[in-house]
């Protein structure tokens, strides 16, 4: 099983104070010659560490990969349930305008979609399939009215789909991405039906989330990329609508937490504070170690709580996931707070 450990750095932003500026200056103090003394570093037995070239240091002896907080080669969740999408009918998509657009055109993707379409026989988001311990949920709205407006057949689904999320995110986090799918002609030409399908990427939905407003924007999303499309000079024009296609996938948030023993190779080198809580408000206690000035700064007491008065966590939730960092440096402007991630079995 793997845990991860935040081991989180907190830096005061220096605030410029009334002496600091130019047209005020203190009378510099007269400089005392002082005595040299001999480098005892010289001395010192020379220490061998193990280090890749390029890490940091960020505590004494405990070194880790130098990589900018902003940018990263891997793929994001949403990404990873964009393809999710894909995979499920083996296809590729194509971006028009930084935009998802699905060329859904291959035989396997046409005759996947006529099996979803054949199975459907009643109105509204009916379940399809799902993987193994239900992590993700296709459902499918299939146009049985032969709605020709793509406003006119979303409107109708959206309180079933609600429904379907507010349900789904009392078990656990969610996210949702929606495929809207239609068969595209160029008018007065022969054998130019093609298959389209506009994409929405993953949105991540927790218990007290603005479902309906979530679902809104959706919506405006699927039908702005239709309208790129159609609009960008390819001649096509809609022909007939299909359906939606729902997918839900199981989401596990990275948060902070409650007490996590350090592993032993970290702990032994006395370089860390880790503060044994009972609660859920790790991060908050994590932030205010520094001004603990007791002697047991490793338990979480009233020398804990004598300063939750230092920062203000107004908006930040416990457990805190990371996107709450954000909030918390707005609050405290002269704060900066850097957060390594340590994933490892132990």
């Amino acid at each position: 099983m793997y845990n991860l450990l935040l081991v989180i750095f907190i830096q005061n932003r220096p605030q410029q104070t009334y002496e600091e500026h130019s047209w005020y200056r203190q009378p510099a103090a007269p400089i005392v010659d002082q005595p040299t003394r001999q480098s005892v570093i010289q001395f010192a037995p020379r220490i061998v560490r193990h280090v890749n070239q390029g890490d940091i240091q960020i505590a004494p002896q405990i070194f880790v990969p130098n990589i900018p907080a902003s940018g990263s080669n891997e793929l994001s969740e949403g990404d990873l349930c964009t393809i999710a999408m894909d995979e499920y009918e083996k296809h590729d998509t194509i971006t028009v305008n930084g935009k998802h657009v699905s060329t859904t055109n291959t035989t396997s993707v046409a005759r996947s979609k006529k099996v979803r379409i054949d199975m459907v026989k009643t109105p509204g988001l009916v379940e399809i399939s799902s993987s193994a311990a239900r992590k993700v949920t296709w459902y499918f709205a299939k146009n049985l009215n032969n709605v020709q407006n793509y406003i006119d057949f979303l409107r109708p689904l959206k309180p079933a789909l609600s429904v379907i999320l507010k349900t789904r995110v009392q078990e656990h986090p969610i996210k949702f991405n929606l495929k809207l799918e239609g068969i595209y002609n160029r008018p007065n030409i022969a054998n130019s039906s093609v298959n389209r399908a506009f994409k929405t990427s993953a949105v991540e939905v927790f218990s007290e989330s603005n479902i309906d407003e979530i679902i809104e924007k959706a919506y405006i999303k699927l039908l702005s990329e239709e309208e790129t499309y159609t609009d960008r000079g390819s001649g096509y024009t809609i022909e007939s609508i299909d359906g939606l296609l729902l997918g839900i996938y199981k989401y596990i948030p990275m948060t902070t937490s409650s007490y996590i023993e350090l592993p032993v190779y970290i702990d032994r080198k006395r370089a860390t504070i880790n503060p044994q809580n009972d609660d859920q408000k790790c991060f908050k206690w994590a932030i205010l170690a520094k001004h603990v000035t007791e002697s047991n700064k490793h338990r979480v007491e009233e020398n804990y709580r004598q300063q939750e008065g230092k920062y203000n966590f107004e908006g930040v939730s416990f457990p805190t996931p990371i996107c709450d960092l954000k909030k918390f440096e707005n609050n405290n402007p002269y704060v900066t707070v850097n957060v390594y991630g340590l994933e490892k079995k132990f």
